[in-house]
């Protein structure tokens, strides 16, 4: 008994601390001082965690929050980065705070902005590699990149890094960068590299829309339905499993619609019971993978260990 009590003493404790270093993060966004105090917390609690694979674990859950605040943030997402993904010691917290940005920003229309101008151009260059090696969403390391031309244009290592990634983006995520390059508004339409992109990914767009389609290549209908058949099957067990592990599920009623786009919903209030009208919409969600996933895996990821190492000497 007094060892549980012990335990769970413990983690109360830890559940303060994560919750005071969560407000400090989110009151330091106009606050240097404050934002860097709670990095070094954040890194030195790591530190001591990273002892114990059971420990670090609990710890790596326990600071989700910190690093949804960090994620969520633009310029505590630049301090963090710049700090952590450049030590190989504090990569974990990096790829914690990118593997949420990445969530965040996974169906933005354009490249995320970074203000880069507090960062070290080596720094900021070795994690514009490091980024893409991790295979963040394209809106976060494509926009890292241009953020890293905008901020060090006149420079030639940057310029040189600026040039190779988005050759990385162009060949490895084509129909992604085109859209995040065309996207209205964008921050970095005056930057030259991003506008020779540009205009290389819509003329390599229009020859593709150009070429002949061959019939012979198309599926015949008995593969169309066999592959319809096992995307069906494939979502059944999705669902399934969402289900079995949704905490809405348990708590929540749930009600199957079939072919309605709208639908009736009663629901009781203190004078009784009344009726609303819900419309009923489809959702969809797509992702580009890599090219070289499909085409030829090993070079792909050799390409990407490259990258992790930063630019070539």
């Amino acid at each position: 008994m007094p060892l549980e009590t012990a335990v769970s003493g413990n983690r109360q404790v830890n559940h303060n601390q994560f919750y005071e270093l969560c407000r400090k993060l989110s009151a330091s966004k106009a606050d240097t001082t404050a934002a860097d105090h709670a990095f070094d917390t954040l890194l030195a609690d790591f530190q001591k965690a990273s002892s114990n694979a059971e420990t670090l674990s609990d710890w790596m859950a326990g600071a989700d929050d910190c690093f949804h605040v960090v994620a969520e943030n633009s310029p505590l997402f630049v301090t963090a980065i710049s700090r952590w993904l450049v030590d190989k010691g504090s990569a974990a917290l990096a790829k914690a705070v990118v593997r949420i940005a990445s969530v965040r920003h996974l169906q933005q229309p354009g490249a995320e902005f970074y203000n880069l101008e507090g960062v070290g151009e080596a720094d900021a260059v070795l994690c514009a590699y490091r980024l893409c090696a991790l295979n963040a969403t394209p809106a976060v390391s494509l926009g890292w990149t241009l953020s890293l031309g905008v901020a060090f244009h006149d420079l030639p290592a940057s310029e040189e890094a600026v040039i190779e990634l988005l050759r990385f983006h162009m060949d490895e995520f084509p129909i992604t960068t085109l859209r995040l390059l065309s996207a209205e508004g964008s921050p970095f339409a005056a930057l030259e590299p991003a506008g020779a992109a540009l205009a290389a990914l819509k003329a390599e767009d229009k020859w593709l829309d150009e070429q002949p389609r061959l019939r012979e290549f198309a599926m015949t209908p008995e593969m169309r339905l066999t592959l319809s058949s096992l995307k069906r099957g494939e979502n059944r067990a999705i669902q399934r499993s969402s289900r079995k592990n949704s905490v809405f599920a348990q708590i929540c009623a749930t009600q199957h619609f079939k072919y309605a786009n709208k639908t009736a919903v009663e629901f009781l209030v203190e004078s009784g019971v009344q009726e609303t009208t819900l419309e009923m919409s489809s959702f969809g969600l797509s992702v580009e993978l890599p090219l070289s996933e499909g085409t030829d895996p090993i070079s792909g990821a050799a390409r990407r260990r490259a990258l992790s190492r930063g630019p070539r000497k």
